[in-house]
């Protein structure tokens, strides 16, 4: 018997470059083989931009959307209805939503968090923290993006249920970077550095450009590749201009398509020293495409990178640290490319799209 699903996610392609993660996974997850087993009924939460957009058109749309979901609560039975919820007024709206369904319906109700910036609001929001951990209590169904924030979900509702709280990590066109080459090291050659993501200080954008100067100071023959836009762009713009780093660092803006695959290839090295961090789908383009990568020790990325197997882990705001990461894999370029090579079999294992949807399939046949 076909399930009948409401999903509340995003669904409307940008045009910016800025739609990562959550775009790709909900129609992923929507254009997939599912298709024979569950009807879909769309509700689409697509930000203006990740970017804040002004309050009165949020709490507008926000409006418009929860009417449409009560419309729809009254008059469709769903089997689940499946929420991808971000952190801050999208987890308000979206957690409102969840518990609705508790009191009107009788659907299932499947909560997926996407952000890493949840744990600030679990940490430093009282209300909102309470919030969430009432939305997370009164859910059927919780997806997790690792062992990590598996724990911490437990740990905040102060409820242990492996079946309730249900790791699903993010996925990847796993084949559209695994054609990508090892870059093998070559004598005297340029090491190229990568980041793809928001240029903002809170994925650690300052730390990579401490990190280049004291590269440079060293002497060492390098270049980074910065793609990507945000709040801090045009602060990036002056510092790389004032430190006279114009030849080591490239502030590109966003890098899509061809262009980001071709990005990818040529570079020898992935950063992302964020500070806060959901599942990132960025780091695991990178280490498909067999990138030596360094991360932060935040959200689920120890669960990705296994610090000196497939990658490097550095704490977080440590400009020091990433220096020495990436100094390290300058230096040692036989270990750089056994990571690299690790680091393209692990994401093949665990992050492949027929791996994740096999895991949402279980959970929607789930008794």
């Amino acid at each position: 018997m076909r399930k009948k699903i409401l999903f509340v996610g995003s669904f409307k392609t940008g045009n910016d470059g800025g739609w990562g993660g959550q775009l790709f996974a909900c129609k992923t997850i929507v254009d997939s083989d599912l298709r024979q087993s569950v009807d879909w009924t769309l509700l689409d939460t697509t930000h203006d931009s990740n970017i804040a957009s002004s309050k009165f058109r949020r709490i507008q749309k926000a409006t418009f959307r929860m009417i449409k979901f009560i419309y729809y609560l009254l008059f469709f039975k769903f089997d689940f209805i499946l929420i991808f919820v971000s952190n801050g007024w999208s987890f308000w709206e979206k957690g409102t939503m969840c518990i609705l369904v508790k009191y009107w319906n009788n659907s299932k109700v499947v909560l997926a968090p996407r952000s890493g910036f949840i744990i600030n609001d679990l940490n430093n929001k009282p209300k909102l923290s309470k919030f969430i951990k009432f939305a997370f209590k009164k859910s059927d169904f919780v997806v997790c993006q690792s062992n990590s924030w598996k724990l911490l979900f437990e740990e905040a509702s102060n409820e242990k249920n492996d079946k309730k709280y249900i790791v699903i990590e993010n996925m990847i066109d796993y084949e559209k970077y695994a054609h990508l080459p090892i870059k093998y090291p070559r004598e005297n050659q340029i090491i190229n550095i990568l980041f793809l993501s928001w240029v903002t200080r809170s994925k650690g954008i300052y730390e990579l450009l401490d990190a280049a100067i004291l590269l440079k100071n060293d002497g060492f023959h390098f270049k980074i590749t910065i793609g990507g836009k945000g709040e801090d762009f045009n602060s990036v713009e002056r510092v790389i201009y004032s430190s006279n780093m114009s030849d080591f660092v490239s502030l590109e803006g966003w890098i899509v398509g061809d262009e980001k695959l071709k990005a990818l290839s040529e570079s020898d090295i992935y950063v992302l020293p964020t500070y806060f961090e959901g599942y990132p789908n960025s780091l695991m383009e990178a280490m498909a495409s067999s990138k030596a990568c360094i991360g932060t020790n935040v959200g689920s990325i120890p669960d990705i990178i296994k610090h000196q197997v497939n990658g490097l882990i550095i704490e977080k705001e440590n400009p020091q640290a990433l220096y020495l990461a990436l100094k390290y894999l300058i230096t040692h370029p036989v270990e750089r490319v056994e990571m690299a090579q690790k680091a393209k079999i692990s994401i093949r294992d665990t992050n492949s799209i027929p791996t994740v949807l096999s895991k949402f399939e279980k959970m929607f046949n789930e008794e």
